[in-house]
């Protein structure tokens, strides 16, 4: 019985999120995008350089439309909710507010990436090309650190309008401003601390390491800040949601 009435929370939470034919056409749209990774693959000659290239975000169609959905579901969905407080309805509900939180966020962030990701391992496989797993799982922490932030800044904010202005403006400075940073100490040859800055953009060592033919480290020591943070994120989340007043 417990199982059942869960259940059908869960469903009612992922129903108002994706109508039909919503996740088919972004399935399929995603499926279709990764035919840039040939693209880039192949304008590279067939080197690792043009897969980076391909995974960046922003240049990844597929990538681009996991975090687009994820955010819509955090700022203009759960966020709107907050913000008229009509999650009152939800916390209501006969299921403790961490299982809320759970399902909210399984919803919101986890069916999006599982969407890209099993469109991207699809295409890998039918493709035959051969794609470092490094680079999917770079992207996977680079995801939830994004948006384990802009649902941190949605708990607080409760505006939406305000959250997508701020938690665009953080984002991007980290992502270019990092990126510039990290390039000056590539240049400078203080590698050291280039992997240290890779927490706001990892790309950009990716691709020097690709140019020059070396060993690519996917796991530096700022991919490592940056998922240690992106667990620290959700769990002040969890915290903010659990003492949410309305």
């Amino acid at each position: 019985m417990r199982l059942s009435r869960d259940f059908q929370i869960l469903k009612m939470i992922f129903k108002e999120r994706y109508r039909e034919p919503t996740l088919e056409v972004i399935f399929s749209t995603m499926i279709v995008s990764n035919v840039f990774i040939t693209a880039f693959y192949a304008r590279a000659l067939f080197s690792l350089y043009g897969i980076v290239l391909a995974f960046i975000p922003l240049i990844s169609v597929s990538e681009t439309i996991a975090f687009a959905i994820g955010m819509r579901n955090i700022i203009f969905v759960t966020g709107d909710h907050i913000a008229r407080q009509t999650i009152v309805s939800f916390l209501t509900f006969p299921i403790s507010r961490i299982k809320l939180f759970s399902f909210i966020y399984i919803t919101d962030l986890l069916v999006p990436y599982l969407c890209w990701l099993s469109s991207t391992e699809i295409y890998i496989l039918l493709s035959g090309i051969d794609v470092p797993q490094g680079l999917i799982l770079l992207y996977s922490i680079g995801y939830f650190f994004s948006l384990n932030l802009i649902l941190l800044i949605t708990l607080t904010m409760r505006s939406s309008g305000l959250v997508t202005l701020f938690s665009g403006f953080v984002l991007g400075v980290l992502f270019v401003f990092g990126g510039i940073a990290e390039y000056y100490e590539i240049i400078s040859n203080n590698l050291s601390l280039a992997n240290i800055i890779s927490f706001a953009n990892p790309y950009v060592i990716l691709l020097y390491q690709a140019i020059r033919n070396s060993n690519i480290n996917y796991f530096n020591f700022g991919v490592i800040i940056e998922f240690i943070t992106s667990l620290v994120l959700l769990v002040i989340s969890i915290i903010k949601f659990k003492e949410l007043e309305v």
